[in-house]
């Protein structure tokens, strides 16, 4: 190199590429306390009991229903009428153009009550019953048991009183018994002969409670009151009811 000449690292001039950016540090993050994973696992646990219980209920109704719609079929074929169960069944064994007519007609009404008892109709010692969720005044509750060509229920015996009792749940339900004509005697409205020793009223009833412009108390219902005796009302109040009719078409 050149005395005094310029020294060759002053003028070298160096170029660095660029520092590609730094991605940011990741965010921890914050550790789930102790106390919410248990309330998490505390409600799945709860839903998991929940729905277990409402499936549980599900089939026991449904092996309710299937219980009671076999006992029917029982009784139906006992009484020798299984053949209406088949449209196609020639049980007359000397057929008749009246008796097939009749057969038929037998076989239809028979089919709807069986179809009743998948709608909600439940089976009892040869009558199939309706106990409504809807709360009517007793003479509308009776209109709608017509409807359904029934009656709101009578009661003919302690088994029948003890069944609806346990049926009605602990809940208040029209029953076809009213007061009416000279002295307010009671009747049955399907027709049934009213008969006072064969009578399930509570304690103190029937009281014929004065409701002034709405009455007085002229109709029965199955009552909490002694697990499901029967109260008399105020025929105009609303209450869920209960209809009957018998298994077998007329």
């Amino acid at each position: 190199m050149a005395a005094g000449g310029p020294d060759l690292y002053e003028t070298l001039q160096i170029h660095y590429p660029p520092s590609p950016p730094r991605a940011p540090a990741p965010r921890s993050r914050p550790a789930t306390p102790r106390w919410a994973v248990g309330t998490v696992l505390a409600v799945g646990t709860a839903v998991v009991l929940v729905l277990g219980a409402a499936l549980a209920v599900i089939i026991a109704l449904h092996v309710q229903s299937q219980a009671e719609l076999w006992e029917a079929r029982a009784e139906l074929a006992a009484a020798g009428t299984s053949g209406l169960l088949d449209p196609n069944s020639e049980w007359d064994p000397v057929p008749r153009a009246s008796s097939r007519a009749q057969q038929r007609r037998r076989d239809a009404g028979t089919g709807s009550w069986l179809q009743g008892l998948s709608l909600g109709w439940r089976y009892h010692a040869g009558m199939i019953y309706f106990f409504s969720a809807d709360r009517k005044s007793w003479v509308d509750a009776e209109a709608a048991c017509r409807s359904a060509h029934s009656h709101l229920t009578s009661v003919t015996s302690a088994d029948e009183q003890d069944y609806l009792a346990r049926e009605a749940r602990g809940g208040s339900y029209w029953i076809g018994l009213e007061a009416t004509g000279p002295g307010n005697s009671w009747r049955w409205v399907d027709g049934t002969t009213y008969s006072e020793a064969q009578s399930f009223w509570a304690p103190g009833q029937p009281d014929s409670t004065d409701h002034g412009r709405w009455g007085q108390e002229s109709c029965a219902q199955i009552h909490p009151v002694g697990n499901g005796l029967w109260n008399d009302h105020n025929c105009n109040f609303t209450f869920p009811w209960i209809c009957k009719r018998s298994l077998m078409p007329p």
